[in-house]
């Protein structure tokens, strides 16, 4: 029996995939195959597991699946550092991420060593940018699909073309074609990861015997190079589009984070304290958890009217009220707006976009904020080379508070806004 773990999130279509692998494997002629979801009342973007199993005879085992063959992870965040676990002996987990797998393995804190089968723990991991594939080829990073291209080149019980069947069979007429080029894009990008795995495995083992590595990249991949259903190799993947005009309408990009200036109490069991100390607003919690979105809201503060109304409709109560007053707002000041967003819990919804009527709030790529804001720190890294120990203790003293952040974000705003105007667009 082939048994597949699948982890994703709410949203991801972890249990669509599932059941379209059964669905192609179930084509071939006595082959059974079984698909269900295992997950609570959880909203859109809570942890969830599928599990497909694979069979030449009829599946009575309908219990959950503990050790698979493949373990797929549609979002790198759920990776877990007892990730191996999961693997029968010779098992591979996939994991949707633009990192490496020896990068990803030390991200999570987890050991490099020898794994039960005598290969290392990066061996039995492959990574699969997911995410680039299905925005580029369906416009939103819905990673599904991608990873059955990717089993259809690594698992013999899933041919291509059944998999292409179970597209047209069970998915609905308008998503055929994106979703069918998708998975011959993922078996491409599949057979460049394992083509990739082989040059580095040999090069390991030749190292360790002291022998050079010499290896051709084009022995292991010529051999593994999958066709598309025309017969023909697909090609290369498109580079991203730039950011369209309408994200980069202001510098005036304001991101305040709160969580330093709340002093919130401790909580108290008392009745009539209750209420008072187990209710915060939003900031006040101290780690992370929106690793794995893929935008981001940005703020326009000249373009608020102060209206509240993507304070009132964000989910997870990242939005904060500044309770700044109408002559603080009147007075031109970007650094200040009604509202701030909370990064550190947003989950990239949109949802204060589509609520914004004045369109104060932009959703832009989080992976380009991210660089921006990386561009940012080195240069303030540079900047502060040159500052005497006196500067630099005025300089923290007026960027403190609420300040900082508006500085960091005025400086990712005309960060967005020197490469927009850098490539002929206009404010």
């Amino acid at each position: 029996m082939i048994e597949v773990l699948w982890h994703g999130r709410g949203g991801q279509g972890a249990f669509t995939a599932a059941r379209l692998l059964g669905a192609a494997a179930s084509m071939a002629e006595g082959t059974s195959a079984l698909a269900f979801p295992s997950f609570g009342p959880e909203r859109r973007g809570a942890p969830m597991r599928a599990f497909t199993k694979v069979s030449d005879r009829p599946i009575g085992d309908r219990s959950a699946i503990t050790r698979a063959d493949y373990v797929i992870y549609l979002d790198d965040t759920l990776l877990a550092p007892s990730w191996e676990s999961e693997l029968k002996p010779g098992g591979i987990a996939l994991v949707n991420s633009v990192k490496t797998p020896e990068s990803l393995l030390s991200a999570i804190g987890a050991p490099l060593a020898a794994a039960v089968d005598g290969s290392s723990g990066g061996d039995r991991l492959l990574t699969l940018d997911a995410n680039g594939i299905s925005s580029e080829l369906l416009g939103r990073a819905i990673p599904n699909t991608v990873f059955l291209g990717a089993l259809s080149l690594l698992c013999d019980q899933v041919p291509f073309d059944a998999v292409g069947e179970a597209v047209r069979q069970y998915m609905p007429p308008k998503l055929h074609e994106k979703n069918l080029a998708i998975v011959a894009e993922a078996r491409h990008a599949m057979a460049q990861a394992l083509a990739a795995r082989a040059v580095s495995r040999q090069a390991r083992d030749e190292a360790a015997e002291g022998a050079p590595a010499d290896v051709s990249r084009e022995t292991g991949f010529a051999a593994m190079q999958p066709r598309s259903a025309e017969g023909a190799a697909p090609g290369e993947r498109r580079m991203p589009e730039p950011l369209p005009a309408s994200v980069l309408r202001s510098p005036t990009i304001v991101i305040p984070r709160f969580r330093d200036h709340l002093a919130a109490p401790l909580p108290s069991l008392e009745p009539r304290d209750f209420a008072q100390s187990t209710c915060y607003q939003a900031g006040h919690l101290v780690s992370r958890n929106a690793g794995w979105r893929n935008v981001r809201p940005v703020l326009a503060a000249d373009l608020c009217t102060g209206c509240l109304q993507c304070y009132l409709y964000c989910p997870d109560g990242t939005i904060v009220r500044t309770y700044a007053t109408k002559d603080q707002l009147s007075a031109g000041d970007a650094s200040l707006a009604a509202v701030a967003i909370d990064y550190d819990f947003c989950k990239g919804c949109g949802i204060c976009a589509k609520a914004c009527r004045f369109d104060a709030i932009a959703m832009i790529s989080e992976e380009d904020a991210l660089a921006a804001e990386r561009q940012i720190a080195e240069d303030d890294a540079v900047a502060s080379v040159g500052v005497s120990a006196s500067d630099a203790s005025a300089s923290h003293a007026t960027r403190s508070g609420v300040s900082a952040d508006a500085a960091s974000g005025d400086s990712l705003a005309d960060a967005f806004l020197s490469d927009y105007e850098s490539e002929g667009g206009a404010r």
